[in-house]
């Protein structure tokens, strides 16, 4: 059996109403890491899993130490549903469709800076920004910013290192404009470069010792619009980020 310590709490999480599974989980881990201490392998395995409170839906990524000190303890309602996933020698295969990019998540050495670029430079909205997280986004995608910490739950082991992040907006020159004004840091050669169905402008900029390559890009009038199905499909279909505050935090 586990024992206490002044940066653990007791986490009980009792599956379907029958078999209880607890133990000393750090305050600083978020559920979904109390879910893979705790849980046995059979019910973290193709199961559909939700994490309650009463009535309130837990996420998996809210920190354990909010929850006790909103709740005043750590026990949990877990409902596990087995996937029906399908046996592909006696089961048809079941197809799906793919929408496109939801968001992209980075480990960054100084949060703070891109924050500010991401905002003030490329005009996206915050729809986060606490101790854990930074949310960005345009609406329809988004850009998840974490600081740097191989000791966090679930991190990386290295800052993130990605070719370059490609944004589309509907005025190029009064994009390019005001990043060389507002943004000296943000390094380009403020030059036009065309491809047959857009402009792009190159640049980069360093939050901590990792450069990132930005393209902004203005799609040309031929080309503007969602035709094809799964992309028309799309706007019906995919989460729209800019609607409301990311996440909740208790409080």
């Amino acid at each position: 059996m586990s024992h206490p310590t002044p940066d653990t709490t007791l986490v009980r999480m009792t599956v379907n109403e029958t078999a209880t599974y607890s133990g000393q989980v750090p305050l600083h881990d978020v559920v979904h890491l109390a879910l893979e201490q705790l849980l046995p392998a059979h019910i973290r395995h193709n199961h559909r899993l939700s994490v309650r409170k009463g009535h309130d839906l837990i996420y998996p990524d809210m920190f354990l130490y909010e929850i006790l000190q909103h709740y005043g303890d750590a026990d949990f309602a877990v409902t596990a549903e087995p996937l029906a996933l399908a046996n592909p020698s006696t089961q048809p295969r079941r197809h799906f469709t793919n929408f496109g990019f939801d968001h992209l998540a980075l480990a960054l050495e100084d949060r703070a800076a891109a924050r500010r670029f991401f905002s003030e430079g490329l005009g996206l909205t915050v729809v986060r920004d606490d101790e854990h997280l930074t949310v960005v986004t345009s609406g329809n995608t988004a850009l998840f910013l974490f600081d740097f910490n191989p000791d966090a739950p679930l991190a990386p082991p290295a800052p993130s290192r990605i070719h370059h992040l490609g944004f589309v907006v509907d005025d190029l020159e009064a994009a390019a404009a005001h990043l060389s004004q507002a943004f000296p840091e943000f390094t380009a050669d403020f030059t036009l470069l065309e491809r047959q169905e857009r402009w792009s402008l190159y640049g980069h900029i360093s939050f901590g010792s990792i450069r990132f390559l930005i393209q902004l890009s203005a799609i040309k009038p031929a080309y503007q619009g969602l035709t094809t199905a799964v992309a028309t499909a799309a706007s019906s279909m995919l989460y729209d980020y800019a609607a409301r505050d990311y996440g909740v935090r208790l409080g």
